[in-house]
């Protein structure tokens, strides 16, 4: 990042205000002139002398904003201790005010020297403006603040925004992750499976046909929720994908094995809504739709160091390259990914691994913290 773009806006919005407020000054000047000269005896309204004084000062101060900003955020006021915080900024404040004036100053003075209505040779110039530095200075070191201030509300402004996007793109993520998992359940080759296994098991087991129906009806139920929260109860997670994997068990019979090891102490884990579907439609892909032997999916999940670990295991077909099948699974993966990364920045991660190249391993790593939603 170069410096002009360390402000919370952009620099064109800086200098053009900087450049509005010094136009502003200087009408305000010269309509105060207009209105009071005769009265005050003020003489002539000089553009050279009055000019450059307020596009000087703002002028400077856009120069300086970025490091101004600089400085806000190295030294937030949201830090602690606020005392000697405080005492830090004082001091910048005094010696940005003092660097603004010294080099406004001798640009001013020079100006004037240029135009023949400053001398630097005269004692009586030198000594009347060294005289007017330090209320000068004093000016500039309430502008400061000022500016700080300004800087302060557009920083709080733009995290704000950022926060207003980032729950943006959750939302958006979570809408995909729901709208893919209703595209994968209400696939026809999905429908046609379950309703071909209802009507066979209608005739030997109706019991288990009911079953099948009510897992069905549970699970579209829950992904057609328009009240679905972003973050809810891993057991609520775990019931989802438990009717998904069910209506599969049935389907493939004996080849497909479920097991599930959910303390009762992750049971009201928070975790993102719709975060398990993608993992268990990856294992059920790369399980018994792949091969016609046994396959067992383990859901496991425990509490560690302050950290949520949950884990799906697979023991279908693996793959030496994971990245590789990682992004040729669909947008489910990546998506879990994705969302992790919104939700918790670095404290959340995805592993996906093979071990010896046989079935997959996908671990979750999240923060713990419990949610009390009803499930």
């Amino acid at each position: 990042m170069n410096y002009f773009q360390r402000t919370p806006i952009s620099y064109r919005i800086v200098l053009g205000s900087a450049l509005v407020m010094a136009t502003l000054f200087l009408l305000q000047a010269y309509m105060h002139h207009y209105v009071y000269a005769e009265l005050k005896d003020m003489g002539e309204f000089r553009w050279w002398r009055e000019a450059p004084v307020p596009y000087l000062n703002f002028l400077f101060w856009a120069l300086l904003a970025p490091l101004i900003y600089t400085f806000l955020k190295r030294w937030p006021f949201s830090g602690r201790p606020l005392g000697p915080l405080l005492l830090l900024h004082l001091g910048l404040a005094l010696v940005i005010a003092a660097f603004h004036e010294a080099s406004t100053s001798c640009i001013y003075y020079a100006i004037l020297h240029w135009r023949g209505e400053f001398d630097f040779s005269d004692p009586g110039m030198r000594s009347w403006a060294l005289s007017a530095l330090p209320p000068a200075i004093l000016s500039r070191f309430m502008e400061y603040g000022v500016l700080m201030g300004v800087l302060v509300a557009l920083d709080n402004a733009r995290m704000m925004r950022e926060k207003q996007t980032q729950l943006m793109k959750l939302q958006n993520e979570l809408q995909k992750s729901q709208l893919n998992a209703l595209k994968k359940q209400l696939q026809p080759h999905f429908l046609f499976n379950t309703l071909n296994t209802v009507s066979a098991l209608m005739d030997q087991d109706t019991d288990r046909a009911r079953t099948v129906l009510s897992r069905l009806g549970q699970l579209l139920r829950i992904t057609l929720d328009k009240e679905q929260r972003e973050r809810v109860p891993l057991a609520r997670e775990i019931d989802h994908i438990g009717h998904y994997l069910g209506i599969e068990a049935v389907r493939f019979q004996d080849r497909l094995h479920v097991d599930y090891d959910i303390p009762a102490s992750c049971a009201d884990a928070e975790v993102p809504s719709m975060i398990l579907q993608p993992l268990v439609e990856n294992a059920i892909k790369h399980g018994p739709g792949f091969t016609s032997e046994r396959v067992d999916i383990a859901v496991s999940a425990e509490r560690r160091n302050g950290s949520l670990h949950i884990a799906v295991r697979d023991n279908g077909r693996g793959c030496p390259d994971v990245e590789r099948a990682v992004a040729g699974s669909g947008i489910g993966l990546r998506n879990v990914r994705e969302r992790l990364r919104l939700l918790y920045g670095d404290a959340a991660d995805m592993q996906v691994s093979s071990p010896g190249g046989q079935g997959f391993t996908v671990h979750l790593t999240l923060p713990f913290k419990r949610n009390d939603t009803a499930t």
